[in-house]
């Protein structure tokens, strides 16, 4: 580990206090703010032993972001990975497969390994994004390896209907992409309130110089209900429903004996949601109950862009159906108790897979494919201990089990420990182990898919072995004032960590790396420059090692900085200017070829506050210009947002 770069970021956090207490006089310190994610309990961020990141709707209105990355790609241990022409989510070097997506607490339905796409969800309807950094899996279970980002979306307050329009183009080609939303909120009528939500975007294929394009292009509609009913102020019954339709398209290269075949990836999915959660606050804790059923469709056509024939289809079709309940109930004036179990029954079915069980056959285009299914109850109980051990020292203890009906049971403990020497400082310190069953797909998959430009095979592995990895991590937090800094060290040792691995130029499969080891240093701060001006900035050193080989694992940036300057000239004009560098990026764009990259993105924007309902955004992505095909990055983007209120 470097550590020039640690010694530089030392005196950094300490010296914060001295060099902006002037810059901090004229304001008031911020009330404490609440977080629920890290311990499934209300809790003060600052007592949180987890390295946890709260980004309120506030938060999101000053960046003037109009996606999620705009928002979470700048935090501290927190990566866009560009992969497969994807652009993915990453916490402390684990990749979307461990860093688990909720909304509301609950699971988003996706595809069981999805390259996150961090465009599907719409900001306008978010009360606050929680994100917690290292694993969470005492409490979420196997998928929350990396960390946990928790989607919290608006109940309603105040009546009111928003529409918002985007169009944006990309400079160098003058392609197109639009998007357009909006929200209504009926306000809280009696016990009841209802917030809906919807949004349409259209994009146009951007090509790469061999013909590819830089990502998939096409349509995505989502709508999202939420309806909240609360018939004593103590109680809260919610019903949440949401769909998403995406139609959208990629350009690849197909490598066959014949050579090499131009084709058009073709793909529908289709995804829904439905929760029913009862909450009701007790005189010494919380009692909660939730049941929720994701499904997921997805049909995919490959078609030979030349002959206009179609070389191969997809059929998929996934479900999860979710039970959980929990009680937190104080047993004395030091500790906390929760207590909560799980049960998830999976069904994962398509012609993709190949299990041998509950065979079907499907007919697309004259053709017969067949497939086979993957059934998998997954249950589990937790309990957790929040102990005041004293005024000054906070631990938290958690435990999980895990069973299926697939694979032998497991249990995950975790302990944080909070330390207050004097007001302004904290110590944290987090330990524990994690377990991670092999998913359906990387045991049975088998079918086509676009990496880098290229149709590929991919291949599960019915020799995958579980994942066991043990974690932990050490902090130093200092506040003076509004200015806040921490910095902290992490580290997981992994055994049989699951990846892809090229196995030839055409297969890629799934495979256990027997030992890794992911490592790392986050450092952080914000600082008000003055009544008009901020600034904030993160750094992430990141070590990511296979250990058996000595070589770096593949899809990471060695340092990524960020830096954000925002400044308000009054409440009608904000304008944010953020860069992210991401150094000694390692990544394999094939097979047989490895690449060592550095870039920076700039970006840029303004919001002029038109009336009172009105409001115009000009943003500029990727200010620079920097294009690099292997990494997915078309260059410039110019897009303009109108949002008014009716």
């Amino acid at each position: 580990m470097n550590k020039k770069i640690l010694l530089l970021l030392v005196p950094l956090l300490l010296s914060t206090g001295k060099s902006y207490a002037e810059a901090t006089d004229s304001y008031e310190f911020d009330m404490p703010e609440v977080v629920v994610t890290a311990t499934k309990t209300a809790m003060n961020i600052q007592d949180v032993p987890a390295a946890v990141e709260v980004i309120t709707a506030e938060d999101i209105k000053s960046y003037g972001a109009h996606v999620l990355k705009d928002v979470i790609g700048s935090a501290a241990g927190v990566s866009i990975m560009r992969v497969n022409g994807r652009e993915a989510l990453s916490i402390r070097g684990f990749d979307a497969r461990y860093s688990m997506i909720l909304i509301d607490g609950k699971r988003i339905p996706a595809e069981t390994e999805p390259l996150y796409e961090l465009d599907r969800i719409s900001l306008e309807n978010v009360e606050r994004i929680e994100i917690v950094r290292g694993p969470v899996t005492s409490l979420y279970g196997a998928d929350a390896l990396g960390g946990v980002v928790n989607i919290i979306t608006k109940s309603a307050s105040k009546q009111a209907f928003t529409l918002r329009l985007n169009q944006g183009v990309l400079s160098r080609t003058g392609d197109r992409n639009g998007r357009y939303s909006f929200t209504y909120d009926s306000g809280k009528q009696e016990k009841l309130g209802m917030t809906l939500s919807g949004s349409y975007s259209d994009s146009d294929a951007s090509l790469k110089s061999n013909g590819t394009t830089y990502s998939p292009f096409g349509e995505r509609k989502n709508i999202n209900a939420r309806f909240d009913y609360s018939p004593t102020d103590k109680e809260k019954l919610t019903f949440t429903a949401s769909r998403m339709d995406e139609d959208t398209r990629e350009y690849a290269i197909l490598q066959t004996a014949m050579g090499s075949v131009r084709t058009d990836v073709r793909d529908n999915n289709d995804r829904s949601q439905y929760a029913l959660s009862y909450t009701k606050d007790l005189s010494d804790g919380e009692l909660y109950f939730n049941a929720y059923r994701s499904v997921w469709n997805k049909y995919n056509d490959t078609v030979n862009r030349t002959s206009g024939q179609y070389i191969n289809s997809v059929y998929g079709y996934t479900t999860i159906s979710g039970l959980e309940g929990r009680i937190s109930k104080k047993v004395s004036n030091d500790h906390l108790l929760t207590f909560g179990g799980e049960f998830r029954p999976e069904l994962f079915r398509g012609t993709g897979i190949q299990t041998g069980q509950g065979t079907f056959t499907k007919v697309f285009h004259g053709k017969v494919y067949e497939g086979s299914e993957v059934k998998t109850n997954y249950s589990a109980v937790y309990l957790q201990d929040q102990w005041t051990v004293s005024p000054k020292l906070l631990a938290v203890a958690s435990a999980r089990y895990d069973d299926s009906n697939k694979f032998e049971s497991n249990v995950s403990p975790k302990v944080g420990l909070t330390y207050t020497p004097e007001p302004g400082w904290r110590v944290k310190f987090n330990t524990g182990q994690g377990f991670r069953v092999p998913s359906p797909n990387q045991l049975y998959l088998k079918l086509n898919v676009t990496r880098n430009g290229k149709l590929v095979s991919l291949l599960g592995n019915p020799s995958l072995q579980p994942e066991d990895s043990t974690f932990y991590d050490l902090s130093v937090e200092r506040d003076v004032g509004n200015v806040k800094s921490k910095l902290t060290f992490f580290s997981s040792k992994i055994t049989d960590m699951i990846d892809e691995a090229w196995v030839d130029s055409a297969t890629v499969q799934y495979q256990n790396i027997n030992r890794a080891t992911i490592q790392g240093i986050e450092g952080e701060i914000s600082v008000p420059l003055s009544d008009r001006v901020s600034w904030s900035g993160t750094y992430t050193y990141l070590d990511a090692v296979n250990d058996l080989t000595n070589t770096r694992l593949y899809n990471r940036a060695r340092h990524k900085l960020s830096s954000r300057v925002t400044y308000r000239q009054s409440e009608t004009l904000t304008a944010n200017l953020w860069a992210d560098s991401y150094l000694h990026y390692w990544f394999q764009p094939s097979a047989n070829v490895s690449t060592n990259t550095s870039y920076t993105l700039w970006n840029v924007n303004v919001e002029k506050q038109l009336t009172e309902d009105q409001t115009i955004l000009l943003g500029i992505d990727n200010l620079f210009n920097h294009k690099d095909d292997a990494l997915s990055l078309p260059g410039t983007f110019i897009h303009v947002d109108v949002t008014m209120k009716l």
